[in-house]
Parts: structure tokens; C-alpha cells; sequence
């Protein structure tokens, strides 16, 4: 819900913060994705560089990582033009994240990670 603030002490914040913080969680995905590729393709290059899926699967992480860093790139450009008096609660938001390094990274100094965000980032599911 975005508002004007209603009085000190809610749970709202200004926006541009917000971003901010979608702007930086953003670009460390960005980061961990084109650092992964590059750790992957020196693992496998090698032996897959001749399957035509394997190199468009490579490519394809390439322009993942790029996206995500034009989207933290455009979410920081919204930022700078936002007035500081426009405000969110962003509670509602962060309660549907699985992640409970996520909900801290992106969520409220106030955002609580609570039991039912059962998964942390270092969990690891294998396939």
C-alpha cells in the first residue's frame, strides 16, 4: 500500500529506501549469477562447448545476469526521482517471502522473520 505518512512512528517508509534495497538485492543476484556461470563454464566448458544447448544455456545465464542488472539499474533511476514524502509498508510484502535472508536484505529494519519462513538462503535443495 503506498500513502502519504500518516504519523511518526508507523511502519511506513519512504519509497526510494525501498528501492534501494530491491536495487542492491538485485544486483548481488546479478553478481552470484555471472559469478556461478563463469565457475560452471571453467567446470564444463571443456567437455560441452559442442552441445548447442549447453552454449545457449550458457549464453542464456549471461543475459539473465544482464537483465537483472538493467532491472537494479531501473529500479535506482525510479529511486532518485521519487519524492521522499511517498511511503510504503512494505510488511504485507516481505510475509510472502520464503527467504529469511531475503526478508532481511529487501524487508523493513522492523520485518520479522518468523518461523514460517522455512527456508534460509543456505539451504540447498539437490537434484
Amino acid at each position: 500500500m503506498v500513502s502519504r505518512p500518516k504519523h511518526p512512528g508507523d511502519d511506513a517508509e519512504p519509497i526510494g529506501i525501498v528501492l534501494a534495497r530491491l536495487q542492491a538485492e538485485l544486483d548481488a543476484i546479478g553478481r552470484r549469477v555471472d559469478h556461478n556461470q563463469a565457475v560452471i563454464a571453467r567446470s564444463t566448458w571443456t567437455h560441452a562447448s559442442a552441445d548447442e544447448d549447453y552454449v545457449r544455456a550458457m549464453q542464456d545465464g549471461d543475459l539473465n545476469a544482464q537483465r537483472i542488472a538493467g532491472v537494479a539499474e531501473f529500479l535506482r533511476a525510479i529511486g532518485e526521482t521519487l519524492s521522499a514524502d511517498w511511503r510504503v509498508d512494505t510488511r504485507a510484502a516481505t510475509s510472502q517471502i520464503r527467504l529469511a535472508e531475503q526478508i532481511r536484505s529487501i524487508g523493513s529494519a522492523s520485518a520479522e522473520v518468523t518461523a514460517h519462513h522455512a527456508h534460509d538462503s543456505g539451504d540447498v535443495d539437490l537434484f
